[in-house]
């Protein structure tokens, strides 16, 4: 039960079983299977549409694709083909090895951050045959890139999937959690609150 897990832990429920089985069980082979190391300067972050964030994120991602404003691939270039470095997943022509999709940005009215601009990092996958080293670091300097303005980007991180260490490992810091959620006959763990300041 959500109450009683620790650390390193996956909570799921029968209904999350029965809706999106595949993606849930490519992440369980992910974690107990020793994966091939990607370098994220061995790849390349490009603009994507939604259609194909969608196909990505509905079988990468446990909880499929959600909607946002900018959506971002990490592909292999042409010159890095020769590594192998292969993916189901097609992107004009190159491999595509994870997806990030932001929100809106927003002005922000938190004290000592007033008028400061913030993004949100709505949801990230890796494709689960590998480990996308940097890779997280990489798409968060192509949205600066595209969004210079930006001050920081936040980001909620399901505490019944996820601990957040890889997210506090590249600079994000908690700086809150949300309180459990009733999400029909069930109560979730809540998330944790993470900004990455630029």
């Amino acid at each position: 039960m959500p109450g009683e897990s620790e650390e390193g832990d996956m909570c799921i429920w029968e209904d999350q079983w029965m809706l999106r089985r595949f993606s849930i069980e490519k992440q369980i082979i992910a974690r107990i299977t020793s994966l091939r190391s990607v370098f994220a300067r061995d790849t390349r972050i490009v603009q994507i549409d939604a259609e194909t964030a969608r196909e990505f994120l509905d079988k990468e991602h446990v909880k499929g694709f959600l909607k946002g404003s900018s959506y971002f691939g990490c592909i292999v270039p042409p010159h890095r083909v020769f590594r192998g470095i292969e993916s189901p997943y097609i992107h004009e022509g190159h491999p595509l090895l994870a997806v990030a999709v932001f929100g809106k940005s927003f002005l922000m009215k938190e004290p000592g951050l007033e008028g400061c601009l913030s993004g949100e990092l709505t949801e990230i996958a890796t494709l689960s045959s590998i480990r996308l080293v940097g890779g997280l670091t990489k798409f968060l300097q192509a949205y600066k890139e595209l969004h210079p303005e930006t001050h920081n980007v936040m980001t909620y991180v399901d505490k019944e999937w996820n601990t957040g260490k890889g997210f506090l490992s590249v600079g994000f810091t908690k700086i809150g959690e949300t309180a459990p959620i009733q999400l029909g006959n069930r109560i979730n763990k809540g998330n944790l609150k993470l900004r990455y300041v630029y």
